[in-house]
């Protein structure tokens, strides 16, 4: 059976796990990076349990999924909506651009920590956003224009108390200074902010919405904390800040494509694993056994309500050959040991005699049907007492 089945997987087959694989673990990529792993693995669960439900026929459980999977993809459209906006943000953005954004060049990036240390020692409050990959107008308000080159005079000209954007954050985009007095959204992750001011709400709220780099100064404590993922916490330094930094450009800007290739087949491996299996599963079930099958079994010819006094001590032939058809699927719950041709002879007297077979005397499972029954005639042979 196995090789009869290799023969029916063709090139669009490959390609629909391949594709399938692909979206499922974009998915399990963006629940992770959402913080919703746990959502992902209660799909996974219920997704497995409903897949049986259906193989096995199980049709009230079956229904019950449906209606289940319906109230879940409303609840996690409400609950995710904002994640699910930026996934599709970020998809626009890696059609048209490839996924990468200018990065500040080594020398202004060294200006940017050089800046931001010397603005901690001066206790004087900053937030420095470096642009990632996702698009970033959405969350922004407020502010003006700017498109200067970086430097650490015009940084920290933006900063000082009697500039009137001081509050809000610069915007850096490639090598130049995009935008200055921005108001950036403020985080609702309380238990993160104890004892953080204004300007670190506004960090963790845009690092929880989109893949930036803030780096904020206190100016009540003179320490510098950088905001990425989805976190916000301080560094030691301007070494740290430094190394921060520089790890956040690596990983944003333009690689080859040999070296982007490693990369990928290098993270997230369970993902890739899981997101394999299921598609395969997926296909399994859903492609592979919903086509019409067509197989031959040997099945033994049992005689059945033999008449008083009399035994069934010949059977020619004691086996038959059985030839069902159905979905597939149905084909891989088959006991093959319960598969028998049951024969009446009831009616049978002492000696030989011919009976005909026919479907109905055939036990079988009830959604595959019998097409053939090879011969479709036995001898049965009655003696009395058992002897032959």
């Amino acid at each position: 059976m196995a090789l009869s089945l290799l023969k029916v997987v063709g090139p669009a087959d490959v390609m629909d796990i391949a594709l399938v694989a692909v979206l499922v673990y974009a998915v399990l990529v963006w629940f992770k990076r959402a913080r919703a792993a746990f959502v992902a693995k209660g799909i996974l669960v219920a997704a497995v349990v409903y897949l049986f439900a259906r193989t096995t026929g199980m049709v009230m459980t079956t229904g019950l999924f449906h209606a289940f999977f319906a109230v879940v993809l409303v609840a996690l459209l409400v609950i995710f909506q904002e994640e699910l906006r930026s996934l599709f943000e970020r998809i626009a953005v890696w059609s048209f651009s490839g996924g990468v954004s200018p990065q500040p060049t080594a020398r202004q990036a060294e200006l940017i920590v050089k800046a931001c240390g010397d603005l901690a020692k001066d206790r004087i409050g900053a937030l420095v956003v470096l642009h990632g990959r996702d698009p970033l107008e959405r969350h922004l308000e407020g502010g003006w224009s700017l498109g200067g080159e970086l430097s650490e005079p015009l940084l920290k000209s933006i900063f000082d108390f009697h500039s009137e954007g001081h509050d809000g954050a610069v915007i850096i985009e490639g090598e130049r200074a995009s935008r200055f007095g921005v108001r950036l959204p403020l985080s609702k992750s309380t238990a993160k902010l104890a004892g953080l001011g204004t300007r670190h709400a506004a960090a963790l709220g845009l690092v929880e919405r989109t893949d930036a780099l803030c780096i904020v100064v206190s100016e009540e404590r003179g320490v510098i904390s950088v905001g990425e993922d989805g976190r916000l916490e301080p560094v030691s330094g301007v070494e740290a800040l430094r190394e921060r930094v520089a790890r956040f450009r690596a990983e944003n800007e333009p690689t080859p494509a040999r070296d982007a290739a490693a990369e990928f087949f290098h993270k997230n491996g369970r993902e890739k694993i899981i997101a394999g299996g299921t598609a395969l599963v997926l296909w399994m079930v859903l492609v592979l056994g919903a086509k019409e099958w067509r197989e031959g079994f040997d099945a033994p010819v049992l005689v059945r309500n033999v008449p008083s006094g009399l035994v069934s001590s010949r059977v020619s032939p004691a086996v038959v050959r059985i030839t069902l058809s159905g979905a597939l699927r149905d084909f891989f719950w088959l006991d093959h040991a319960r598969l028998a041709v049951r024969v009446d002879a009831s009616q049978v007297k002492e000696g030989a005699r011919f009976l005909p077979l026919s479907q109905h005397q055939v036990g079988h499972p009830p959604r595959l049907l019998v097409e053939e029954l090879t011969p479709d005639f036995v001898e049965v042979t009655l003696s009395k007492g058992g002897a032959p």
